[in-house]
């Protein structure tokens, strides 16, 4: 089994160095303009090795998903050459140390305190919810629910984060442009995949999304990485109509696997007032 696990671990290391390195262009990377023979938009093998100091075979065996060991010094190289933000090298690394010893997931039970649970049903105006170390909504107040659905009455999996976003059709209705936030929400779940490449619920869940969804089927082969974001969401709601909403994503240092968002309305909006309305 942890050959197996370690198998993947390399094999995607390798899929990840592949897309990132067909992404740099030659000019990008300080290159040469290329000819017009070149078949390929992106770098070669021989180029991301010379640019890193490394051998071009090492860095193909590292490609095939040869099971190498990689230092800090040269995955610091690699990230400089394939000019990787911040959470493609955090993705990186979480990869290519494949001889440490990773933790899997808490196995234990999802236990909302009931100082966490006030905390959220103190939000009265803003939809809140926690979601736990396998994405997995765990705890949300009436405001969440008013906006995003009822989840007491939905299964684990149905509060599932990003099992949803790519398999509830009435769930993607909700958000007006959701292509964009599908496709950021996967990243971010992508950051999560690394740290628990040997969960095997990371490996489970990926497999049923991929034949469950053709567009998550495809972007994952993207390698794209996102770490935990703040932004704006708007949705389209059946009730009230357009809804404008800012987030944040904290963590929570007692559950550090948990993360709790909470979604304020985006000022110069009538937002705040429609969301009231949905809970009279």
């Amino acid at each position: 089994m942890l050959a197996l696990e370690h198998s993947q671990r390399h094999k995607e290391l390798a899929d990840f160095l592949k897309t990132r390195r067909l992404h740099l262009t030659p000019q990008a990377a300080g290159l040469p303009p290329h000819s017009s023979r070149r078949r390929i938009k992106g770098l070669r093998r021989e180029e991301v090795a010379a640019l890193s100091g490394v051998s071009l075979a090492w860095y193909t065996y590292l490609e095939q998903g040869r099971p190498i060991r990689v230092s800090e010094q040269v995955l610091d190289s690699l990230a400089r050459t394939l000019q990787l933000d911040r959470d493609e090298r955090n993705y990186l690394f979480a990869l290519a140390n494949q001889w440490m010893i990773i933790e899997p997931a808490s196995l234990q039970l999802d236990i909302i305190s009931p100082s966490l649970q006030l905390m959220l049903d103190q939000l009265h105006g803003c939809p809140a919810y926690i979601i736990g170390n396998r994405w997995t909504i765990v705890a949300w107040n009436q405001m969440a629910c008013a906006v995003f659905g009822n989840y007491s009455e939905m299964d684990e999996l149905g509060r599932n984060v990003i099992w949803r976003m790519f398999t509830d059709d009435e769930y993607r209705r909700l958000f007006v442009d959701w292509e964009a936030l599908a496709k950021r929400l996967l990243a971010q779940f992508r950051s999560y995949f690394a740290k628990n490449i040997e969960d095997p619920w990371y490996n489970d869940i990926t497999e049923k999304l991929k034949k469950s969804s053709p567009e998550f089927g495809e972007w994952w082969q993207q390698h794209e990485v996102f770490g935990i974001p703040v932004g704006k969401k708007e949705l389209y709601h059946s009730r009230v109509g357009m809804l404008s909403l800012d987030y944040n994503n904290l963590l929570l240092p007692e559950h550090p696997d948990w993360v709790l968002t909470v979604f304020t309305p985006h000022p110069g909006t009538d937002t705040k007032e429609k969301l009231t309305a949905l809970i009279r």
